[in-house]
């Protein structure tokens, strides 16, 4: 009976296999192979373990979308939680650090209530701290800083900013106290006083002025707000509500000068001494020293005689100089253009100088040439004369002009008028100088802003009170009878 079973199976299996290189024989014994595994598989394999997932536990009994565990693959066999947000369908898992179950449990839920929150707004999940939050942004900041004009941010620019995140990170931890908490933590309306707060801390050392400006405290403010939203809120570490509140300091409008000058007779007090001997060659000073003292002299002249910006004069090589020829020879002598390339100007854009600058920049050069220094037209006309600089093509900085005009307002004899009248004066005042003077005496609006390389509607909000000044005939023009009457009054 059997032998014919089999013998009937054999010929059902030759119609199967057919052309195949397969004989029955072959495909019969697969076939008793597999039913013989399947026979087994639930006695050897028996139920699956989860080799991940190992000693779970909700967090509360009637909810399932936080629970912690034990992960199978670890060996220190500490507990992790996993939450699941439904309406974002993110999972969140993390290592609580502890192999208490007890402990997972209290670190469980806190967690849940921290994260829970994010994973629906659809903020990261990892946590910054104040001061890491301004180390994330400053690196971002660090790489827009750019040498061309309007592409990026300068060097003094980024720096600035870490000034100002500096008062951010000193008031969340001295005043608020929170300096390791987590800025989603931070209540945003605690705030709102940190502009107050930067008023009452005294400058120390750094100014004579002993508590900051308005400006200055609105700039820091802004500061903080952009990094928020650029970092805290674009990178999804917070949502917009999160974001500090902060108000902002109120000043009274003005249109007068923001920046301090020199009167005219303080300013020829100023140019009288530094043509003295009394400056230029102090007792027991070295033929290097009196031509730094040179140096410094016809920077000065050429900053009060332009009104150029400090950074675009100490960028100036001396193959940006050039003669009008359209002047009369007369003239040639004493007036030069002064090109201000591209990457050295704030615009962006280039620009010519004219000022009556030719003899300045003559003694200029001579005094290089008598130091051995190279005044090619590639080279930069206020070339550091430091001898570890010599053979190389580096300007001086603004620090070192500025310290030494500190000295010299001192020496002449300024520094106590200058703070009876709390004025500070700085190398960027002679740029405000140049346009007051230049105003005073009629000139037009559109060419000054040419010279200066700035908007009309900038020179005209900053200096309008100055040309209501000095139009007193065409103000008052028509305005015979009224002065008549006036004058019947006396």
């Amino acid at each position: 009976m059997e032998h014919t079973d089999h013998k009937d199976q054999m010929e059902t299996l030759k119609g199967l296999v057919g052309g195949l290189d397969l004989t029955p024989e072959d495909l019969l014994m697969v076939l008793s192979s597999v039913v013989s595994l399947k026979k087994q598989r639930p006695t050897e394999e028996g139920p699956k373990e989860n080799k991940v997932l190992q000693d779970k536990y909700f967090l509360w009994d009637n909810s399932t979308d936080g629970f912690i565990y034990r992960d199978g693959r670890t060996k220190s066999k500490n507990f992790y939680i996993r939450i699941y947000c439904k309406e974002t369908k993110r999972v969140l898992s993390k290592s609580l650090r502890t192999s208490s179950k007890e402990e997972g449990i209290v670190l469980g839920r806190q967690m849940y209530q921290e994260m829970y929150g994010k994973l629906i707004r659809g903020e990261k999940t990892k946590s910054l701290t104040t001061d890491g939050l301004i180390k994330k942004y400053l690196e971002g900041e660090e790489k827009k800083i750019s040498p061309i004009p309007q592409t990026g941010i300068t060097e003094l620019t980024f720096r600035r900013k870490g000034y100002y995140l500096n008062n951010w990170s000193k008031y969340v931890k001295d005043e608020l106290k929170m300096k390791d908490t987590p800025i989603e933590n931070i209540p945003s309306d605690i705030t709102r006083d940190f502009g107050y707060w930067i008023q009452k801390q005294e400058k120390g050392n750094y100014s004579e002025r002993k508590s900051w400006s308005v400006d200055y405290i609105n700039s820091v403010i802004s500061e903080v707000l952009k990094m928020y939203k650029d970092t805290g809120v674009r990178d999804k570490f917070i949502s917009k509500k999160l974001v500090p509140e902060i108000d902002f300091l109120k000043s009274q409008p003005t249109n007068q000068n923001k920046r301090d000058i020199l009167s005219v007779e303080e300013y020829e007090r100023l140019v009288i001494y530094l043509r003295s001997n009394k400056f230029l060659k102090p007792k027991g000073s070295t033929p290097l020293g009196q031509g730094r003292r040179s140096i410094f002299r016809e920077f000065i002249g050429i900053s009060y005689n332009t009104g150029m910006r400090p950074s675009e004069i100490l960028k100036l090589k001396w193959g940006d100089v050039s003669i009008n020829i359209t002047d009369t020879k007369e003239n040639q002598k004493i007036y030069r253009i002064l090109k201000v390339q591209t990457e050295n100007s704030k615009t962006g854009r280039m620009r010519s100088v004219n000022g009556p600058v030719g003899r300045r920049l003559q003694r200029l050069r001579e005094t290089y040439e008598k130091l051995g220094f190279d005044c090619s037209p590639d080279q930069y006309i206020f070339k550091n004369t430091h001898p570890r600089q010599k053979g190389e093509n580096v300007p001086y900085r603004n620090f070192s002009f500025t310290k030494r005009l500190s000295e010299v307002l001192k020496e002449v004899g300024l520094e106590e008028d200058l703070k009876k009248s709390g004025r500070t004066i700085t190398l960027y005042s002679s740029r405000h100088f140049y346009t007051t003077l230049r105003l005073q005496n009629g000139l037009d609006i559109h060419l000054l802003s040419r010279q200066l390389g700035t908007s009309t509607k900038y020179i005209d909000e900053t200096y309008s009170h100055i040309q209501v000044e000095t139009n007193t005939e065409r103000i008052t023009q028509g305005m015979s009878l009224l002065k008549t009457m006036e004058q019947d009054l006396d």
